[in-house]
Formats: C-alpha cells, sequence, structure tokens
C-alpha cells in the first residue's frame, strides 16, 4: 500500500498537481477589496472568477487529493463544461464584523450581485457554499474561518463571458460596493 496522494488514472498514478502553477492560476481571476468606515472596517471581500481555466485546475488539484481514477475525473470534467456551458460562477468569501450584514443567499439581503459583460447586466443568483472549512481553504486559501463563503452563478455561458470585451463583477449594498475588472483577453487560457 501506498501512501502517495496522486490519483489513479487507467491504473497509473497520474501526475499531481504543480502547486505553483495551481497558485497562479487561481491569483489571475482573484481579485479582493476592503471597505472602511473611517477606522471600523464595513468589510471585506475576495473572490475568484470560474472560467475554463480555472475549472480544469480545481478539478485536477480535487483529483489529487481526492485520489480520483480516471472515470471519476472524466465525469466531474463532463459535470464542470455543462455547468460552464449553461452559467458563469464566481466563487467567494465575505467578511463583515456585523454577521446580520453576511446573508448575501437570503432574499432581504443588504447586497445585490452584478456581472457586466460587453454592456449586458445580468443579475447574480447567491447560493452558501456548504463544504468543509479545510476543503475550501485547501482550493481557496484566502478563505478564513471567520469569512463566508459562497457562489454566485449568472444566467450567462461562461464562453460568451470570456470572448467579452469589457467585464466586471459588481458588488453592492448600503455598506458600500466593489467592482472586480477582469481583462477579457486575460481570460483566455494561455497555452
Amino acid at each position: 500500500a501506498s501512501c502517495g496522494h496522486s490519483p489513479v488514472q487507467n491504473g497509473r498514478i497520474i501526475d499531481p498537481v504543480d502547486e505553483s502553477e495551481y497558485k497562479a492560476i487561481i491569483n489571475k481571476y482573484t481579485r479582493s477589496d476592503r471597505q472602511y468606515s473611517g477606522f471600523y472596517q464595513s468589510y471585506e471581500l475576495t473572490g475568484t472568477l470560474i472560467t475554463s481555466e480555472t475549472s480544469q485546475a480545481i478539478l485536477k488539484k480535487r483529483g489529487t487529493y481526492l485520489q480520483w481514477d480516471a472515470k471519476a475525473l472524466a465525469s466531474e470534467r463532463e459535470k464542470a463544461m455543462q455547468a460552464l456551458s449553461t452559467q458563469t460562477t464566481f466563487l467567494f468569501s465575505l467578511y463583515t464584523p456585523e454577521r446580520t450584514h453576511n446573508d448575501l443567499n437570503k432574499g432581504t439581503s443588504i447586497w445585490k450581485i452584478y456581472l457586466d459583460a460587453d454592456g449586458t447586466r445580468y443579475e447574480g443568483k447567491v447560493k452558501k457554499r456548504n463544504e468543509k472549512l479545510v476543503d475550501i481553504i485547501h482550493l481557496f486559501p484566502y478563505h478564513s474561518r471567520w469569512s463566508i463563503a459562497y457562489r454566485v452563478d449568472f444566467d450567462v455561458p461562461t464562453s460568451v463571458v470570456e470572448r467579452s470585451s469589457k467585464l466586471r463583477i459588481v458588488f453592492t449594498s448600503s455598506l458600500g460596493a466593489s467592482t472586480f475588472e477582469f481583462n477579457p483577453s486575460r481570460l483566455r487560457k494561455t497555452a
């Protein structure tokens, strides 16, 4: 029995994820902002845009530590590609000192989230992420136990977003607003 952490593919161990490459891909699509009211922190927000490139990197990292075989990896890739074909997702972590302000998944939330792509605005649908804290931090090291992890889905295929000439995600509330801009030419996977 081996103590390795690499998944088996077609009966053979596949190459583990390159950690520095993974971090570079995640950092490329991650934005962060902190807002203050005087000396008082209103909120801190960090998130990652899920593109075809980030999706593949996340799957490879999860496949490595969960030791998926080729069939499991192919199945997860197929699910991810289906999701990318119908929506764009932004995974994020939000900290607010006042817990009642950190309720983006509720209909009564003070927050609205929009994706602006080539002049078209899409309103996001927010869900609280239910994965274990250790799993979220393993994939997104910026998340902490003091923040709440969410996902926001926009009804626009990721391929449309990746081809946009102008792209931004807007978080807005009575606490403040944060705008995350992305350079669409950098969204295209580099070889």
